[in-house]
């Protein structure tokens, strides 16, 4: 692993997980982490973690970002320790909340009823709303029970200043990039010894709108499938259902 990105989701994780795979680096991001070691992470929920286990599963990828590995950036520095931080922040924690939290009201609105009716849809439920939000303390335990835990806006934005002083305090001064998007390319690429690119610096999921795009992924589309078929089956049950019903009261 070369650059460990700690900064939390919303901080332009997507932004700059586009920035750098335009430098030529590999990088796992939220959905990676999910297609690829989600029973390890449900793993660290409910039981515990090792920095072997960090080693064994990014041994071979370039740069990790996004949840839930930011929560476990000293693991994955400790593990590979001439790797480099980037710690992306907002401006403020106040634009930093409003944009976490209308993401996640977003998914619950458009999504939520899917827990009923996808067992995909259920496993990646989990992996968002337990691993995924692991820096605040919430254990999902219910269907949509999650949303009453993220309206607790000063404890949000109190975990996310508390993750900021933890990684500028502990991390090495000299392996960490404290990163704001606007800045561009500059910093970031002087930070890693990349030349600059000559076009414009990336910028994605301004307002969230990522939250629609994530019905084109695999995952999104094995669930709305598997949500017809349930569907389908529903209603084919209650008309036979009703058929049989009808014909039996015939006899009557």
């Amino acid at each position: 692993m070369k650059v460990i990105c700690a900064g939390m989701s919303k901080c332009g994780t997507k932004s700059v997980n586009a920035a750098l795979r335009e430098l030529g680096y590999v990088v796992y991001d939220f959905m990676e982490n999910y297609d690829f070691y989600n029973a390890e992470y449900q793993r660290f929920v409910s039981d515990d973690w090792t920095v072997d286990d960090f080693r064994k599963m990014y041994n071979d990828v370039d740069v990790v970002i996004d949840g839930p590995l930011y929560y476990f950036w000293e693991e994955a520095l400790e593990s590979f320790p001439e790797a480099k931080v980037i710690l992306m922040m907002r401006d403020t924690d106040d634009i930093w909340y409003e944009s976490i939290s209308r993401q996640i009201h977003r998914n619950l609105k458009h999504h939520f009823y899917y827990n009923y009716l996808s067992s995909t849809w259920r496993r990646f439920w989990r992996f968002a709303f337990n691993a995924g939000l692991l820096p605040f303390g919430v254990h999902y335990t219910g269907y949509n029970t999650i949303e009453e835990s993220i309206d607790a806006e000063l404890a949000m934005k109190q975990c996310y200043r508390r993750h900021i002083a933890h990684v500028v305090h502990s991390c090495p001064k000299d392996r960490l990039l404290i990163f704001n998007c606007k800045e561009g390319w500059k910093p970031l690429c002087d930070f890693l010894e990349k030349p600059i690119p000559r076009f414009q610096f990336p910028v994605i999921n301004v307002k969230s709108e990522l939250t629609e795009g994530i019905w084109k992924s695999a995952v999104l589309k094995r669930s709305t499938k598997e949500v017809y078929v349930s569907v389908g089956i529903t209603v084919i049950t209650l008309c036979s259902a009703a058929y049989v019903l009808g014909r039996f009261n015939k006899f009557i």
